[in-house]
C-alpha cells in the first residue's frame, strides 16, 4: 500500500488514507502525482476477484504496460484495448502517449460505467472509442460469468449470468496500422490468437495476459501455446511475470518481419 500511496498527489494520499481507514465505505476519487484522476469503487461494489485498487495498483505501481523499452514517447498513435476494465490501461496509454487515439472493448456493464467515469474525470472522452462488448473472432451472444475484474465468457449457463455481446474485432483491426494492441480478456486470447487473421495484423507491440484454459490444464502448456503463435507470426517475447494459471508478456515484431509488412 505504501509503494500506491507515494504514487499519490499529496492531497489524495490523504484522501485514499482516510478511505482504508474506513474500510471503504463508498468510492473515493484520487489523483496521481502525474496529474491522472481516477476513482476506486467501495467494497459494496465489488464483485469476486480482483477489484480496483488491485488493478490501478497493477497498471500505475507495477507498470505492467510500460512500453518505454518498445516504443518511443511520441509513437504510438493508435492503441486498441481489449479489456478496459475500468479503464486504468487506457488512461496509462492516453498519458504515455499524448498524441495517440484508444479503441477499447469492455463488456462487464458496471466496468464500462465505470470506465466512461474515470475517461470523463480526465477530459479523455475524445481520444476514446469505448465500445461495449466483448473481444472474439465471430460475432454472438454468450454469457459472463461475474467475477469482477475476472469475468470470464461461458458457453452454457448453469444459473443466471450477464448476457452480452460477442464482437468480431477483425473487421475493427484489419488495414490499420495499430501500434500498441493491449489484450486482458480473461481466456478470450485464444480464440484471436488461433484466427487466421490474425497473421494479418499489423500490429508493432502486444501486451497481453494469457490465462489458463481451465482449473485442470497445465498453465504453463497454454502460456507456451500463446508464445509459439505469436513467434510463428514474427513476433518476439519480453516475459513481464509467469505464474501457474496465468502470466503477462510484450511481444514485438522482429525487425524483419516489421520491415516486411510495412
Amino acid at each position: 500500500m505504501l509503494d500506491f500511496t507515494r504514487r499519490l498527489a499529496p492531497l489524495s494520499a490523504l484522501s485514499f488514507a482516510l478511505w482504508k481507514a474506513r474500510r471503504q465505505p463508498g468510492s473515493v476519487t484520487l489523483a496521481l502525482r502525474s496529474g491522472l484522476r481516477f476513482e476506486l469503487r467501495g467494497r459494496p461494489l465489488v464483485h469476486l476477484g480482483n477489484n480496483d485498487y488491485g488493478v490501478a495498483y497493477e497498471v500505475f505501481v507495477m507498470d505492467y504496460y510500460n512500453p518505454s523499452m518498445y516504443l518511443r514517447c511520441g509513437e504510438a498513435k493508435l492503441i486498441i484495448d481489449l479489456g478496459v476494465n475500468v479503464g486504468f490501461s487506457t488512461l496509462y496509454f492516453l498519458q504515455r502517449f499524448p498524441d495517440c487515439y484508444v479503441i477499447g472493448l469492455e463488456p462487464h456493464p458496471g466496468h464500462f460505467e465505470q470506465a466512461q467515469r474515470n475517461l470523463e474525470l480526465n477530459h479523455a472522452t475524445g481520444r476514446v472509442e469505448l465500445r461495449r462488448g466483448a473481444a472474439g473472432s465471430r460475432s454472438r451472444r454468450m454469457q459472463l460469468l461475474d467475477r469482477g475484474s475476472s469475468s470470464s465468457l461461458i458457453e452454457n449457463a448453469t444459473r443466471a449470468e450477464l448476457s452480452i455481446e460477442v464482437v468480431d474485432v477483425f473487421p475493427l483491426l484489419l488495414g490499420k496500422k495499430i501500434d500498441v494492441l493491449k489484450m486482458d480478456i480473461e481466456g478470450g486470447e485464444y480464440e484471436i490468437l488461433a484466427d487466421p487473421r490474425f497473421g494479418e495484423l499489423n500490429i508493432t507491440a502486444i501486451v497481453m495476459e494469457w490465462h489458463a484454459r481451465s482449473e485442470t490444464s497445465l498453465g504453463l502448456d497454454d502460456k507456451r501455446w500463446c508464445e509459439r503463435r505469436l513467434q510463428d507470426s514474427g513476433y518476439q517475447i519480453h516475459e513481464i511475470f509467469t505464474q501457474a494459471s496465468n502470466g503477462m508478456f510484450w511481444a514485438t515484431r522482429r525487425m524483419e518481419d516489421a520491415k516486411a509488412i510495412t
